[in-house]
């Protein structure tokens, strides 16, 4: 069938990015040029198209990435060698500590998730990037400013540019269209609410024949609908949870009582952040609201099976209409330790190049860039896109990030962990919310208490 040959040409080419972390002219350019300015009584910043960037000079630049040696080849290597002939790209493996590679021969380069950020910004490693983007004349304008905006927000009250984005990874709403169609239920629209599609999982959980179908999932972890709410975990001045007192928080909580509340909706031997499982094994779960799964092993498989899918926009709240989740995906960090900053730097702004993310966009890479030329090769080429609505990769944009804190990665476990207990009706909201906070601050202190 088509879709196996598509499999199999790009199985190579697939192993270019890896999906926590997305990111060749012939000619090297060893400093990117700022354009003349056409208007010799203006002043505005001059910019370099980051095309042109690249480097004669002969160096070796260690990447701290976790992948494969031949993914590594794929990734780096086989992009870079025509902008950065004289320079080897070596890999520094996420198996090893970061604290040993450090005493050893520091990375140049973290290939780091953006929610990865603060491996890097607790160790005051991430270099702070505005100067060599004024230096090269590099121009952000390219990116999605909403993308730049939470990069920023990892910078703790100092809004400094830690990565160079190279990629994105969207949320949308997938649903199974075999099952709408055996309940005679129209499918979920674009631009819908969780309410209303908590309303048409009603016409979808149920148990038919011995099994147990349910509507919808509320998704992964909590962090996806506490970055689109853009809420709080801690006061960064007070050290104080903010889940109790914030609204936003009482928000989500009812918003997972409303969806596993809906009967079905949470069967017998069902677990929080099961979701995946349901829609793509059981093919139990209508609607399940995720990272896009078009390029997904998991999904591959299962449209090999017959299954049949379909997309539409991430669910929104009623006050914030067009607002998904927060920024997921990746970019490529400079190392304060790095000898060689001004040549990685050079590295990561050609990863961002229209050049390169037009080959991972054809891959189903979704990119950072707001080109209409680069985010119509989307998924180019691939017989799964086929038929879906691609427009709802687009259709909602990354939320406000939140005032984020040092504490904010363990906090957030604290709040996944106790949310099924929660829904299932084993504690009530005020009593959760307050055990919530007492853990967050007391997590707070004991990490206060070992910095002294």
């Amino acid at each position: 069938m088509m879709y196996k040959r598509w499999i199999a040409t790009m199985g190579a080419t697939i192993l270019l990015v890896p999906l926590l972390a997305a990111c060749g002219s012939s000619s090297s350019n060893s400093d990117a040029k700022p354009a003349d300015n056409a208007d010799s009584n203006k002043t505005e910043p001059k910019t370099a198209a980051a095309d042109s960037f690249g480097s004669d000079e002969k160096a070796e630049i260690l990447i701290r990435v976790g992948i494969s040696d031949e993914q590594f080849e794929q990734k780096y290597r086989n992009v870079l060698k025509q902008k950065f002939p004289n320079v080897t790209f070596t890999k520094a493996p996420t198996t090893i500590k970061l604290q040993d590679q450090l005493a050893a021969t520091p990375p140049d380069l973290f290939d780091q998730g953006y929610t990865n950020l603060q491996e890097l910004t607790n160790l005051d490693l991430a270099l702070n990037l505005d100067p060599l983007v004024k230096k090269y004349g590099v121009d952000l304008n390219r990116f999605d400013p909403y993308i730049i905006k939470d990069v920023r927000s990892y910078s703790v009250n100092k809004n400094e540019l830690l990565l160079i984005p190279f990629s994105v990874q969207p949320f949308v709403l997938h649903y199974n269209k075999d099952l709408f169609d055996k309940f005679g239920v129209a499918y979920p629209k674009a631009n819908s609410t969780w309410q209303d599609l908590i309303e048409l999982s009603k016409k979808l959980a149920r148990n038919e024949g011995g099994v147990a179908y349910r509507g919808l999932d509320a998704g992964l972890n909590v962090n996806r609908m506490q970055k689109q709410l853009s809420l709080p975990f801690v006061d960064a001045k007070t050290w104080k949870s903010l889940v109790g007192s914030t609204p936003g928080w009482k928000t989500l909580y009812q918003t997972y009582a409303d969806i596993y509340g809906v009967p079905g909706n949470f069967p017998e031997g069902a677990k929080h952040g099961d979701g995946r499982k349901a829609f793509l094994e059981t093919k139990t779960l209508a609607m399940y609201p995720h990272i896009v799964m078009v390029t997904d092993t998991d999904f591959v498989q299962a449209a090999q099976g017959g299954f049949k899918l379909g997309i539409t926009t991430y669910p929104v709240f009623k006050d914030k209409p067009g607002v998904g989740t927060g920024l997921f995906g990746g970019g490529l960090a400079v190392n304060k330790l790095s000898k060689q900053q001004d040549l990685a730097f050079k590295v990561a702004v050609y990863y961002s190049s229209d050049e390169v993310q037009k080959a991972l966009s054809k891959m189903g890479y979704v990119t950072p860039l707001v080109s209409p030329d680069v985010r119509k090769t989307l998924f180019e080429g691939n017989p799964l896109a086929a038929g879906l609505d691609l427009n709802a990769i687009y259709g909602t944009r990354a939320a406000d990030p939140y005032e984020r804190t040092d504490w904010d990665q363990k906090a957030f476990d604290i709040v996944n962990a106790g949310m099924q207990n929660f829904f299932t009706g084993k504690t009530d909201i005020n009593s959760t919310m307050r055990e919530v906070d007492e853990k967050i601050e007391k997590m707070v202190a004991d990490q206060k208490a070992q910095t002294k």
